[in-house]
């Protein structure tokens, strides 16, 4: 029996960059960035143009090998056989030049040509320089006439494009969340999630959250909720608190005694909660709020708070049940995204797509809004790029320097073909208009 060769796994950062085996680096990914961008610019065919190109320049050669036989040299057939030869000549020329650009021409080794090839470094170190001191330069980052949000917001207006970002959303979503599913991935989330909890005053953490409550008024729905849950408590336990008087009252005292006296509580009891709730300046309402002050201080100042927070964070982190805890709603949340995700209605994409819409809306109606959003964008841009300008300068060298040769003057070819046949049918033109403004000054003379 043959032995198979065993299947290696693929590593986090193959899974992450979606394609295996080839590894995640800034080079690559650069060069994926700039690869899609040409590839998503449909270039124009050059054939018809070449077509014509070369035609004339057939035409031309035909026309000056027949005018040289037939020795046609003065009037209109010198005119013609000049034209001809130096539409010719200037046809040829620029040919070889659009040529020697990308290769050599006629397969010789002629110095200066293939351009492209033999200065692929050099180009890519030119065009990082070019970038960096026309793009990431103080002034140019700054942008103060480009409106950077203006801009977004006109690009997300269109359906097209926004539809474009929430594909792009659900294809990233499943493969972050695949992620998620390595098991460093989920023993760092759950280190990190230890470490915020060991960094958490637990004292006085409760104590700005309910200072906070107690600021903007919140602790009033707390308090209402409180009373209300006491009125219900004291109305469903009546018997027992009228057994618990019983049993506390002296022997010798009636039962119709001990009835009146409980009917008497009960009463006020219910008066008391019921007027608490209705009246917020009710005096029981203000105790409570006189005691959640106190408690706060405690919480905030107390050591004896600190101390007791100290031992809750430390049976937290302690504690199995925590750390189990954690995993599954850490789960439960990456589960119930992957499934939401896949689905047509997907609570996410419809949440993404009505936050953009909004954003549009909100830039577009308010100018004051895009001045601080530009603002803050420039203000990334100097953070993030301007004082590492020379490192992009150098991802750009580096990328380029490492496109293959053949792939990278196609493409340029692909984009730029099209108008460098232009080139030679100009030349083709203007050589035969040259030679004969020439023929007629000759024969001026």
């Amino acid at each position: 029996m043959g032995m198979e060769a065993e299947k290696q796994e693929p590593s986090f950062d193959e899974k992450l960059t979606g394609s295996w085996p080839e590894p995640l680096t800034p080079a690559n990914v650069a060069a994926r960035s700039m690869q899609d961008s040409l590839d998503s610019v449909a270039p124009r065919s050059a054939g018809a143009p070449w077509w014509v190109a070369t035609g004339l320049l057939a035409l031309m050669t035909v026309v000056f090998v027949g005018a040289s036989a037939l020795h046609w040299h003065t009037g209109w057939q010198g005119a013609v056989r000049a034209f001809a030869e130096a539409a010719m000549v200037g046809a040829l020329a620029d040919w070889f030049a659009v040529t020697a650009l990308f290769r050599r021409p006629l397969g010789l080794p002629i110095p200066h040509t293939a351009i492209v090839p033999a200065n692929k470094a050099r180009i890519g170190r030119s065009l990082g320089l070019f970038v960096q001191r026309n793009f990431l330069s103080e002034h140019a980052l700054e942008g103060e006439l480009v409106n950077i949000s203006g801009g977004i917001a006109r690009w997300l207006a269109v359906e097209e494009n926004r539809n474009r970002v929430t594909r792009r959303v659900r294809e990233l979503v499943p493969q972050v969340l695949q992620t998620l599913d390595e098991r460093e991935v989920r023993r760092f989330i759950d280190t990190q999630v230890e470490d915020f909890v060991s960094r958490i005053d637990f004292a006085r953490a409760g104590g700005k959250v309910l200072r906070m409550l107690t600021a903007n008024g919140m602790h009033e729905t707390l308090i209402d909720e409180l009373v209300q849950q006491s009125q219900l408590f004291f109305r469903a336990n009546k018997d027992w608190f009228r057994s618990q008087l019983r049993e506390a009252s002296p022997w010798f005292i009636p039962e119709f005694v001990d009835r009146r006296i409980f009917e008497s509580i009960v009463s006020r009891t219910e008066d008391t909660l019921s007027s608490a709730i209705k009246d917020r300046n009710h005096e029981l309402r203000l105790r409570i709020h006189s005691a959640l002050v106190v408690f706060i201080e405690r919480l905030e100042h107390s050591s004896e708070a600190q101390e007791k927070g100290n031992q809750l964070r430390a049976l937290l982190l302690g504690s199995e049940i925590f750390r189990t805890y954690v995993s599954t709603v850490r789960d439960s949340i990456v589960a119930e995204i992957q499934s939401d995700i896949r689905r047509e209605d997907s609570t996410l994409v419809q949440s993404l797509d009505r936050a953009l819409s909004t954003l549009v809306v909100s830039m577009s109606a308010s100018p004051e809004l895009q001045t601080k959003l530009n603002r803050l964008i420039r203000g990334v841009l100097r953070a993030v790029v301007g004082d590492k300008s020379n490192h992009v300068a150098n991802l750009i060298a580096r990328t380029i320097d490492s496109w293959d040769t053949t792939t990278l003057v196609s493409k340029l070819e692909e984009q730029v073909g099209y108008d460098l046949q232009y080139i030679r049918i100009n030349g083709t033109i203007v050589g035969g208009l040259v030679g004969v403004l020439l023929y007629l000054v000759v024969q001026a003379l």
